[in-house]
């Protein structure tokens, strides 16, 4: 079906065929096309203001286009004005000839004048065409303003209950608000000068009162009292502001709305479509000039070349020049002048237009500020609980007066169940009394003959009450009749104490079961079911008793004034029955009454005149009188049909009476059952605009987030390529920086077997010096021993001989020499030592490194060992030394002793111990070098391991770091993959098959009949359900071929990058718009169907409804099941007590009797079916014992109706649908007597019957 767009800035007028498009966004593109509006610029409408929806748009003949960019005020340079066209030049008719005694040359002029008319005539007939195209125009843009309109009324009117709910209840909220605002604190001064009682405020508040005499202020707490107030003002300021604005702005909204409609009636009434048809009517009267022209050519083709003819050529060729040619060129001009006028008045349209969409958006924004204040001010919570607690401070007088009427009425309800009960148990034991002594004085006279012996237990009854009540403050009501004069002395609020009286009032009146005691009455019968019920509750009440008291006296006054009335009536009856007595039927009742007052004399004369009469003509007398008696009976009969006719007629009237009556009552429901459904309509279209407008705006939403997905996809795609290009470029890297390592790893390996190289060079120089250092020791050993013998030699003679004085003083100043001498070499010995320590200390740093490096770098592990052993050997030879030196003292000592005794030279033992001590130094300062030397290589060493450490450290973090992304990019390849797997299943499990060639993917519709064959539920395998789709067949090909996934588990670059492209050409070419677009379309199509389905089902709800309704109230004549209406009637042929329901193809329902039901006195029965239960009848239970057969209870019975064994029965349990319905007559009139119930039937039969059933 073709529609036709309708584009509201420039009046164009497109046709289209709906059926091409698949959603309305299609359409939109379409528009967008050939308009330049974008898309997201366009706003469709229908012509009844809606917005266009994509369900209804094959029912649409016209759709209306908007660009929303012409609203803002920005934008004016979008209206283009059609430009005025030129002024049309007429050129002059042909008026020349060139002989005018020449028929040829007038036939020429003839044609010049034709051809000049229809040229004239085409170029108005375009001028026709293009005036009609604007006014077309003008009408497309006035119908768009007249949509637009309509659209921004029917959206204002959606809004407007909503806002008169709202001042509803804002205006007595506010006038409410303010004098809580003005007057709390007046409520809070009689809250605390109204004493109440201190039990009910423990009770209400749950916590104990600590003055003597509370008030109703005890019942609050006074912080959140005051704290309320101080922020009530401000609440009260702050809620009137948004109402008043509110208010204001919706004034301004529908001021500017009527202006609106007001200037939009103008733009009609001054609207140039009145003169569309201008234009087509001149271009008639210049079609029928130029025919006139034309005729008079094809005339003049006939002329001969005659003088006649000539002349008459002559005479209508100037009738042409004279009125023809100035004609045609004034409705030429006219013509012009119209196409004008129509250029103007549309771009003044089109002007306009612009101005009045500018003014809907002001509108549009309008209403959505009002909107939006109706919820915020719906909203406003916290300002309403602030005056919930005033409004608690002013109700506290009907709170505390509220709980003191709910604990009298409790008090008086559980006295009067405790007296009722102790009522009831008196009673039943005087009953109980009763019976005992009957049946003892039975027993007596009759019982003791036979059967068992005096039976005393009689049955009793037991009261007990339970589910006592919490106990609440014993309250009386005189304590609340105080507190209603402590109130009305003091200025409390009238609608307040109003409020408290009626409660006060509300316990004087009775409940709902003592009204209905009390109102036994039904339509002048006494009402059976309210007698039964409640008696108990009437008794010991003083007010019901005297409320009965006054009723009894109005009824015995009733009772009175109707019996005198009847007494009147009777005599009237009977006064005037005897005035209607029959008398003399050939005189009036006047003379004969008159006649039988008179004497004797004229009773006896009368007698001699009938007699005189009697005897002159009996005969004709008879005649007359059979005559008069048949009249007489003619004229009863007559006055008795007469009198049934009236009747008739009477009934006649008051039934149609009734019926006007029944038809006005009808009327007014409908009237009124018409205003609710009218504005329940008016809701329920309010609130489908509301949802149509959630739904465009849902749709508007998940078209954006289809376009935020789709963006997102595209930027996870180029993270995906940025992070694999990065990984690569990472992965160059890495392979760079692990040669660069090898190399650096390498470059240290050489240096640390050049330093290894070094340390045993070291090692053998230090094994070179140590030799030299022990043979040192060994020479050492031997001058200490010889100066050890010398001081042993010289220690004895310590004193100085006489005659070797001089010698001895030498010897000793040698020998003081030498030991100065031999302190020095302690002191060097003392420094070598510590030099020695040191060394030791150093070899022990050494060892420490030595051991760091052992568990990173294991070739190093055994030289180090091997260093570390030599040193030590180095620390025992230096502890020798120390020894050796040790010794050395003691040979000093000797030497001492040695040189004292003289026996040994001084100069050779000076010259000795000199070379000996020089020997000693040279040791020592080769010891000192080979220590720097050690130290020196082991700062290179340690230099070596950090940097080493840090190149290792480097490594992991690489190697850690590198795996971590291994494992992600194969985490991101799994989910590719897994993803692809699940958009197809999904595909395919919305219907859909994929197809893949020459590189594109195509998606398809799977017929129903092929859909329902597979299985979607089967998932067990995923090759089963990949090869349902044609691209992952084709890519996968196998559900166990999974090569692809696992690209980066090749050691070669090359296979990996081939594998890695194989990958991405394969499993990641997804066509995510296509499956995108197939997916929207069936969500599309799904929420199409879900509102047909919800429709329909509503629909049909509403049918079941009321075909429930209508069930409801019909009386069910089979298949009966619980709460249907059934009709019972008594059976024949059967016992007593049967009664059955009335049925078709469906026999043996019976009814369980009640009291209630009181089937002795009825007919019929229509009762509501409760309970219904299948039984069996089994007559082999009668042949048990009778003690059995004694102890069944009646309710268990399976064959109360004697019926056959082995028959399928029903026993109903129903209620009466109608309590208290009056009772038919007596049995004797049954109208059910053709009604037959079968009692006897064969098993067989009924066993058959029972399983078809």
């Amino acid at each position: 079906m073709a529609l036709q767009v309708l584009i509201a800035h420039t009046g164009l007028r497109l046709e289209v065929d709906t059926a091409q498009f698949s959603i309305l966004d299609d359409l939109k593109a379409w528009v967008s096309r050939k308009t330049s509006i974008p898309p997201q610029y366009i706003v469709a409408l229908t012509p009844h203001g809606r917005t266009v929806k994509f369900t209804s748009l094959h029912t649409e003949k016209e759709m209306f286009i908007y660009d929303i960019r012409i609203s803002s005020p920005g934008n004016a340079n979008l209206i283009t004005p059609v430009p005025a066209p030129k002024r049309y030049v007429i050129p002059n008719a042909p008026n020349t000839i060139d002989d005018v005694q020449s028929i040829s040359s007038w036939q020429e002029l003839y044609k010049e004048r034709r051809n000049w008319a229809m040229h004239l005539v085409e170029d108005c007939g375009q001028m026709n065409t293009t005036t009609l195209a604007l006014y077309s125009e003008i009408d497309v843009i006035i119908k768009c303003l007249d949509a637009a309109v309509a659209n921004l009324e029917i959206s204002i009117k959606t809004i407007e209950p909503k806002y008169n709910d709202l001042k509803k209840w804002v205006t007595p909220a506010l006038e409410e608000h303010r004098t809580l605002v003005e007057n709390w604190e007046q409520y809070l001064d009689l809250a605390r000068n109204t004493p109440i009682s201190p039990l009910m405020v423990k009770f209400m508040t749950r916590q104990e009162t600590k003055k003597s005499n509370p008030t109703l202020e005890d019942l609050i707490e006074l912080d959140t009292a005051r704290k309320a107030g101080k922020l009530a003002p401000t609440a009260h300021r702050r809620f009137s502001d948004k109402a008043n604005q509110l208010n204001n702005t919706a004034s301004q909204m529908y001021r500017s709305l009527e202006s609106l409609i007001a200037d939009f009636e103008k733009l009609m009434s001054r609207s140039a479509l009145g003169h569309s048809t201008d234009s087509a009517q001149l271009l008639e009267d210049i079609e029928a000039v130029v025919k006139q022209m034309d005729s008079d050519y094809r005339a003049a083709l006939g002329y001969g070349n005659t003088q006649r003819d000539v002349a008459q050529a002559s005479k209508t060729a100037s009738v042409h020049t004279e009125h023809l040619v100035p004609t045609l060129k004034k409705r030429v001009k006219e013509m012009d002048e119209l196409l004008h006028y129509a250029t103007d008045a549309r771009n003044s349209v089109a002007s306009e237009s612009a101005k009045f969409m500018r003014y809907v958006t002001e509108i549009t924004s309008l209403h959505n500020n009002v909107k939006s204040q109706i919820n915020v001010l719906n909203q406003s919570v916290d300002d309403m609980t602030t005056f919930d607690y005033l409004r608690l401070i002013h109700q506290l007088p009907y709170m505390y007066a509220a709980f003191v009427s709910e604990a009298v009425r409790r008090r008086e309800w559980v006295d009067k169940v405790k007296t009722d009960s102790s009522t009831l148990a008196n009673e039943m034991a005087l009953f109980q009394d009763e019976e005992s002594k009957r049946r003892r004085k039975w027993q007596k006279m009759i019982g003791s003959m036979y059967g068992p012996d005096l039976d005393t237990n009689v049955m009793g009854l037991e009261v007990n009450l339970l589910g006592e009540d919490k106990p609440w403050p014993a309250l009386t009501k005189d304590d609340l009749t105080d507190f209603v004069q402590l109130l009305q002395e003091q200025p409390v609020d009238q609608s307040v104490l109003d409020d408290v009286l009626k409660l006060v009032q509300e316990l004087d009146n009775p409940t709902k079961q003592q009204s209905k005691r009390l109102k036994a009455f039904k339509n002048g019968s006494i009402h059976e079911v309210a007698l039964g019920r409640s008696g108990l509750m009437i008794r010991g009440d003083d007010d019901l008793l005297q409320s009965l008291q006054e009723d009894k006296g109005k009824l015995e006054n009733k009772l009175k004034t109707a019996e005198s009335r009847v007494r009147r009536l009777e005599d009237l009856l009977h006064r005037q029955s005897q005035a209607s007595r029959p008398g003399n039927l050939f005189q009036p009742q006047g003379p004969q009454q008159r006649e039988r007052g008179n004497s004797g004399s004229s009773i006896r004369s009368s007698r001699f005149d009938d007699r005189r009469r009697s005897s002159d003509g009996i005969d004709p007398l008879m005649r007359r009188i059979t005559q008069l008696e048949n009249e007489l009976r003619e004229e009863k009969q007559r006055s008795s049909r007469l009198q049934q006719e009236l009747t008739a007629q009477s009934d006649h009237h008051e039934n149609i009476k009734d019926l006007l009556e029944n038809m006005e009552a009808l009327e007014r429901e409908f009237v009124e059952e018409r205003k609710n459904l009218e504005n329940e309509i008016k809701t329920l279209r309010a609130r489908l605009e509301d949802t149509e407008d959630e739904i465009e705006q849902f749709d508007e939403s998940r078209q954006h987030e289809k376009a935020g997905y789709v963006v997102r996809v595209e930027e996870l795609e180029a993270e995906l390529e940025q992070i694999n290009k990065q990984r690569q470029d990472d992965a160059l890297k890495a392979q760079g920086q692990v040669e660069f390592l090898r190399k650096e790893t390498r470059i240290q390996r050489e240096q640390q077997e050049a330093l290894e190289q070094q340390v045993q060079s070291a090692q053998e120089e230090t094994q070179d010096v140590s030799r030299k250092l022990s043979v040192a020791e060994e020479a050492l050993g031997d001058h200490w021993q010889a100066l050890k013998r010398l001081f042993t030699e010289l220690l004895p003679e310590a004193a100085v001989p006489d005659n070797f004085v001089d010698l001895s003083d030498v010897l000793l100043t040698q020998a003081g020499t030498l030991v100065e001498k031999s302190r020095n070499s302690e002191a060097d010995i003392d420094l070598l030592k510590t030099k020695a320590e040191h060394f030791t200390a150093t070899i022990a740093e050494l060892r420490e490194q030595l051991a760091e490096k052992e568990t990173k770098l294991s070739e190093g592990e055994m030289k180090a060992v091997h260093l570390r052993e030599n040193l030590a050997e180095e620390k025992a030879k230096v502890i020798a030394l120390e020894q050796e030196l040790a010794d050395g003292r003691e040979q000093l000592t000797e030497l001492r002793a040695k040189l004292s005794d003289g026996e040994t030279g001084p100069e050779a033992l000076q010259t000795r111990l000199e070379e000996e001590e020089k020997k000693v130094m040279a040791l020592t300062e080769e010891v000192a070098s080979k220590q720097s030397h050690v130290g020196s290589l082991e700062e290179e060493l340690r230099m070596f391991q950090e940097k080493a450490e840090s190149l290792q450290g480097k490594m992991s973090n690489l190697n850690s770091q590198y795996e971590h992304r291994d494992e992600k990019t194969k985490d991101l390849t799994q989910r590719l993959y897994s993803q692809n797997d699940r958009m197809c299943r999904l595909l395919e499990r919305v219907g859909f098959a994929i197809t893949r060639k020459d590189g594109d993917m195509t998606v398809t519709k799977i017929p129903r009949s092929e859909r329902n064959a597979q299985n979607p539920n089967d998932s067990s395998d995923p090759g089963s359900s990949l090869r349902k789709s044609g691209i992952l067949s084709r890519v996968l090909g196998d559900s166990t071929d999974l090569e692809l996934l696992y690209w980066l588990n090749n050691s070669d670059l090359q296979a990996e990058n081939e594998k890695y492209e194989a990958f991405m050409n394969k499993i990641g070419n997804f066509d995510m718009e296509l499956f995108s677009e197939t997916v929207y379309r069936r969500i599309k199509e799904v929420e199409h169907m879900a509102r047909k389905w919800q429709r329909e089902a509503r629909s049909y709800r509403e049918k079941a409804h009321l075909l429930q309704k209508d069930s409801h109230e019909k009386i069910a004549f089979k298949h009966f099941k619980e709460g249907d209406l059934a009709l019972f009637l008594p059976t024949r042929n059967q016992q007593a007590g049967a009664w059955a329901a009335f049925n078709v193809g469906f026999p043996h329902y019976f009814l369980r009797e009640q009291d209630a039901h009181r089937l002795r006195h009825r007919e019929w029965l229509v009762a509501r079916i409760s309970r219904i239960q299948e039984r069996v009848v089994d007559l082999s239970k009668s042949l048990q014992p009778s003690s059995e057969t004694d102890s069944i209870n009646d309710e268990e019975n399976d064959n109360p109706f004697q019926l056959s064994d082995g028959l399928r029965w029903y026993l109903i349990d129903a209620f009466e649908d109608k309590p208290g319905a009056p009772s038919t007559p007596g049995m004797g009139k049954s109208t059910v007597a053709a009604n037959t119930v079968e009692a006897t039937a064969n098993i067989h039969t009924h066993a058959t019957g029972g399983k078809e059933s």
